[in-house]
């Protein structure tokens, strides 16, 4: 094979080149998509940290409960007492129609 037999092919050259650029592009595509996924799930947890931060713990929602319940009794005693006020305003109030 003599050196006069060997020929330089341009369209070869070129096929090559676009390869390689070709690869590069895919690879550096794939590297910015991981690092868009990367800050897209760094915005999400630094979110979802904000979000935790704020939900009462246990022992808040036991002491809320606590409240909630004492509330309630003091509701129903004040339900009872006004019953009865009730009924003796009725009972003051029949007995001066009675007198008329």
């Amino acid at each position: 094979m003599a050196i006069d037999e060997l020929r330089f092919d341009w369209a070869f050259l070129q096929w090559a080149v676009m390869a390689v650029v070709g690869v590069y592009t895919w690879l550096i595509g794939r590297q910015s998509a991981s690092q868009k996924e990367l800050l897209e799930l760094r915005t999400r947890i630094t979110t979802l940290e904000a979000q935790v931060k704020q939900v009462p713990t246990q022992s808040q929602i036991t002491e809320l409960i606590s409240k909630l319940s004492r509330a309630e009794a003091q509701m129903h005693g004040m339900q009872e007492q006004m019953a009865a006020t009730y009924r003796r305003t009725e009972n003051i109030e029949a007995y001066l129609l009675q007198k008329k």
